[in-house]
């Protein structure tokens, strides 16, 4: 039986806290709607949930959901498995997705044991909800007890099976780094500080630096950000989507969703040939999405200006770029570790430097914003996935980012200029 849109009206304004919530729909696909819809779930709590109780349903069907779903881990179920595969390179969680998820207005409900917890509907199905995405998804922007159209917001680009919402479920209230390096990497330098230690990271740095070719930069990113989770994929810096490693910018059927190589400091920025050390060196150097790279292009590092639209939570100037805020911290160090490293005694290399406004233009050899990154460090610490890469780096380039394994350094290095 179909639910009144009269009874949606009022269930919308006043839902029951749920363990769940909708997170990404696509209701309206680039090829066939039979087979290439999905709904995406996310577990925003710290306990493993039971997803036999809830049901999804829209405006005539009804679908029991099964299994269970992690702490703070998306779930995708998507109405046919090949289909899915055929758009995205990789299987759903589960398939079978039986919802009609109508193109001209629907909605799609969530609810526990019978109720309705959460709501999401687009075209006008629901007044209040005009929102509508075509051959794209719509994704839910915030972890929100809420259920209104102002939670959603409509991607160029779907990211099933990963996003921008998160939980810290460590239970660990240190402000100090999670993860911390014991090796002896740094022996030489361990009695210095100031300048004097900056100066001897440098030296350290690039003795320890064996340059790749800018063609083994596309197999160490493939072993620097593989997807613990599923070792077929890298992680793509600015989205935090899981992508085939085989489907790669100059691969056969590579397209606008491909992944190439972002340089996080751009490398029009002083060091515009690969013969130069800072156009391999993968300390800087991710997997990102082609176009959302393209729109990032050289800018600075700041916040502030309109969204994005492919990543999420991610805003962009003509002159800045804010990533999502889990990764922050991981550009900010990235660029902190170029800093030291290149001071122009490579030869090739100019001597790199950070300035406080986004006034950077192609061939400067300075770039920004340093107390907008310093924040960033603050704010979001090192984490063991962001050691591991470390770790994985030394293996192949022979060197270590020092702001990653001994994190105060940064404040050593710039508080007097931030702080």
């Amino acid at each position: 039986m179909k639910v009144p849109v009269t009874s949606l009206l009022l269930l919308s304004s006043s839902m029951a806290f749920a363990e769940l919530q909708l997170s990404e729909v696509l209701y309206d696909t680039p090829g066939t709607d039979l087979i290439e819809e999905w709904i995406e779930i996310y577990n925003p709590g710290c306990d493993l949930v039971d997803l036999s109780s809830y049901t999804l349903a829209d405006n005539g069907s009804t679908f029991t959901l099964a299994g269970t779903l992690a702490a703070n881990t998306y779930y995708v179920l998507a109405k046919n498995t090949s289909g899915f595969e055929a758009l995205y390179g990789f299987s759903p969680d589960a398939s079978g997705l039986s919802l009609s998820l109508g193109n001209s207005g629907d909605y799609v409900t969530l609810s526990k044991d019978g109720t309705q917890v959460y709501m999401l509907a687009w075209e006008g199905k629901v007044s209040g909800w005009d929102i509508s995405a075509k051959h794209v998804s719509l994704y839910r922007t915030s972890i929100s007890s809420s259920s209104s159209q102002s939670d959603w917001a409509t991607s160029s680009i779907d990211t099933p099976s990963t996003g921008s919402l998160t939980q810290d479920c460590s239970g660990n209230t240190d402000t100090g780094s999670s993860v911390t390096y014991d090796g002896n990497y740094y022996d030489s330098v361990s009695s210095l500080s100031g300048s004097s230690l900056k100066a001897a990271l440098q030296d350290l740095l690039e003795t320890n630096h064996t340059k790749l070719s800018y063609s083994e930069v596309w197999d160490a990113l493939q072993y620097t950000d593989e997807d613990a989770d599923n070792t077929d994929n890298v992680i793509l810096l600015y989205t935090g989507r899981s992508h085939s490693k085989d489907d790669r910018d100059g691969q056969t059927g590579f397209d606008n969703q491909s992944w190439n190589r972002e340089h996080v400091w751009p490398k029009s920025l002083g060091f515009s040939s690969t013969s130069q050390y800072g156009y391999t060196d993968i300390h800087h150097i991710r997997p990102a999405d082609k176009t959302v790279n393209s729109s990032r292009s050289n800018k600075d590092y700041d916040e502030g200006g309109s969204a994005q639209g492919e990543a999420a939570d991610t805003y962009t100037t003509t002159e800045s770029f804010e990533p999502m805020d889990d990764v922050k911290g991981d550009v900010a160090r990235m660029i902190f570790y170029m800093d030291v490293r290149y001071d122009g005694s490579d030869g090739n290399m100019s001597d790199l430097y950070l300035v406080d406004n986004t006034a950077s233009e192609t061939g400067d050899p300075f770039f920004g914003v340093v107390c907008t990154l310093y924040t960033w460090h603050q704010n979001d610490e090192v984490d063991s996935q962001e050691m591991t890469r470390n770790n994985r780096i030394e293996e192949w380039q022979g060197n270590r980012n020092p702001l990653i394994d001994h994190p105060e350094w940064v404040t050593d290095f710039y508080s007097d200029q931030c702080g």
